[in-house]
């Protein structure tokens, strides 16, 4: 079996006419659907963008060669202030999003994630079976959820858990605007 070695990510440089703090890959395509769907899916690659339009999940975007920015925020929140962001479950994958996480909730905005199986993208997904981007889609979580299903599931010590709790989701509910969302959280924790 061949392996492809074409380039992932294409990366642009940052020019006076392309402002990577700004630009989101497929937003022109996309905007129509997110305002409609009252959400947007947030993904790393172009190639996921292109492979879930074609899945009909047409409110997808993606930040190019950069992490999510105020300025990629500013421009999604003129039509939605929830956001599903893909990612890899993996210790790895969670760290990369940490602060695109942290940048979205200062920002007033909704987050939930869709767990992606390990080492799959949206991409591999569509390409095995569009309905499994469908069904990462459906069973995203509110970050909050998803720390602590992820925390459950790899610390089985209550006393470490505690401590990732600690360490890993507090500083989420921090940044929560909501009172109610806050409070909800708290009796979960």
């Amino acid at each position: 079996h061949s392996v492809s070695h074409e380039a992932k990510y294409i990366n642009t440089p940052q020019t006076a006419l392309y402002d990577k703090s700004k630009a989101l890959f497929g937003y022109s395509q996309a905007k129509d659907s997110i305002r409609r769907e009252n959400i947007a899916i947030l993904v790393e690659g172009q190639m996921d963008v292109v492979l879930s339009h074609q899945a009909q999940v047409r409110n997808t975007v993606a930040v190019s060669g950069t992490a999510l920015t105020a300025g990629h925020l500013a421009v999604l929140g003129r039509l939605t202030d929830k956001i599903i962001m893909a990612f890899d479950a993996d210790a790895a994958g969670i760290a990369a999003a940490e602060r695109s996480i942290y940048t979205a909730l200062e920002s007033g905005f909704d987050v939930s994630v869709a767990a992606l199986p390990e080492g799959k993208d949206p991409a591999d997904l569509v390409r095995e079976l569009p309905s499994r981007w469908h069904d990462a889609l459906q069973g995203a979580l509110h970050v909050i959820d998803f720390y602590l299903t992820v925390l459950a599931r790899t610390v089985p010590d209550a006393r470490l858990r505690g401590k990732a709790v600690q360490r890993q989701v507090i500083p989420l509910l921090a940044r929560l605007g909501s009172e109610i969302d806050r409070a909800h959280f708290i009796g979960k924790i």
